[in-house]
């Protein structure tokens, strides 16, 4: 079963002046780890990646976005969660994800319901005590079979 790996967005940024592919957009630690993994043919099939984006909301990495400055808040989180959760349902319903790994910060973590009680799936998230921690967790998952920690 394929799975969903959901990464935040990143502040720094390239900036463009027209749209471009959101992954080539975001330019943070943790998308330089799948970017390298993408052009080193190490990314694993069956993994899919979307980006929660503080200004878009739940996007393809594929999809044309402008640069911004928007930070994610509280307040945005709030305001994003109902759409972000029923767009991650109804991708876990289209692919049939088996497991959906989260790389998320605090503050992206609120934009998201509680997605084991719509979906039948596994929810894991990447952990670490540091973003040198998380980005070395994020490299094994994406480039291996390892699976983070499935939370509660």
């Amino acid at each position: 079963m394929p799975t969903l790996l959901v990464q935040s967005c990143s502040a720094t940024k390239n900036q463009v002046t027209e749209p471009t592919r959101a992954l080539d957009v975001y330019d943070g630690y943790f998308f330089r780890i799948l970017k390298k993994a993408i052009r080193e043919e190490s990314l694993r099939r069956d993994v899919d990646i979307c980006i929660l984006s503080a200004k878009y909301g739940l996007i393809d990495a594929e999809e044309a976005i402008t640069t911004y400055d928007r930070r994610m808040t509280t307040a945005r989180a709030k305001e994003l969660r109902e759409s972000v959760t029923d767009e991650i349902h109804k991708r876990v319903e289209k692919e049939g994800y088996g497991q959906i790994v989260l790389n998320l910060g605090k503050e992206y973590l609120r934009a998201i319901g509680n997605l084991s009680e719509q979906n039948d799936v596994d929810v894991s998230t990447i952990e670490g005590r540091g973003i040198g921690s998380k980005g070395k967790k994020l490299k094994q998952f994406v480039r291996s079979d390892a699976v983070p920690t499935v939370i509660s």
